[in-house]
């Protein structure tokens, strides 16, 4: 088993993943570096690695059960490694993708809580194509900064998008069993930015650590870094004395995406249908 409880971040773009990750780093018991793990991509590509290496394969022929077992034990031996050197007893580990491979997460790592983030959808965009303007001369990881902001958005809400890819698999969460479920917890981006202090209380006491006064003065306003993602899902600083930021978006473009995720507006935002 894992020598350290892992508490996994992800979830929507620009949704305040950093920024609490931020807050999380005052609590004495809880280490936390504030940007993406590699940790995510290297489970990943161990899982795909003994699926299609020639000599994992006649391993498994002759004794599937035994590797199987073995490459678990690897890959747990492996994360106890690369956290061997924190004393805290709570790690922060942030990916995007660490929502998709929740089962793996969970074969790998049983007693395993993950925060969960999420935004009104509108606003994510707004968020991105803001972000878009100020860095014309990067292009996205899709490569989407030559299509009309009309096509940027159909593909970023796609199944295979930036923000579509994370929908499609929070919906489907829906059917976890129940013990699986009751191990997220979510984020909700408009109350973290108006109530930081609450939502912090409510994480901790749902890891059932000892409380902490938060200061967030000590939030740094400089996130992440902008080679994640060249520069396109940037979260905005948190400022304590401005209000929430509001991006104004066509009517049209606002209905549709209620239409075409009405299941995530009613879970998370009902008042706004």
């Amino acid at each position: 088993m894992l020598n350290r409880h892992l508490l996994y971040l992800t979830g929507l773009p620009c949704s305040g993943t950093y920024f609490f990750s931020q807050l999380l780093a005052q609590h004495p018991d809880i280490y936390t570096q504030s940007r993406r793990s590699p940790l995510c991509d290297i489970l990943v590509n161990f899982r795909t690695f003994i699926s299609t290496n020639p000599q994992t394969f006649n391993h498994l022929n002759q004794d599937f059960n035994l590797t199987h077992e073995r490459s678990l034990s690897a890959l747990r031996g492996f994360i106890n490694g690369w956290f061997s050197p924190i004393s805290q007893p709570w790690i922060v580990d942030i990916h995007p993708q660490w929502l998709q491979n929740l089962e793996l997460i969970n074969l790998i790592d049983p007693d395993f809580r993950m925060v969960v983030f999420v935004r009104e959808l509108g606003q994510i965009y707004g968020a991105i194509e803001t972000q878009h303007q100020k860095t014309l001369l990067l292009d996205f990881p899709e490569k989407l900064a030559s299509l009309s902001k009309a096509e940027r958005a159909q593909q970023l809400f796609s199944n295979q998008g930036a923000i579509g890819s994370v929908l499609n698999t929070m919906q489907q969460l829906q059917d976890l069993e129940t013990n699986l479920q009751q191990r997220l917890f979510y984020v909700v981006y408009e109350h973290l930015m108006t109530d930081p202090k609450e939502v912090l209380t409510e994480l901790i006491k749902w890891l059932n650590l000892d409380p902490i006064t938060l200061n967030v003065t000590q939030v740094n306003s400089q996130l992440p870094s902008y080679s994640e993602s060249f520069g396109k899902y940037i979260e905005e600083s948190y400022n304590p004395n401005k209000t929430l930021v509001y991006y104004t978006l066509p009517d049209l473009f606002e209905i549709t995406l209620k239409q075409s995720f009405t299941w995530f507006y009613r879970t998370f935002y009902p008042g706004r249908l």
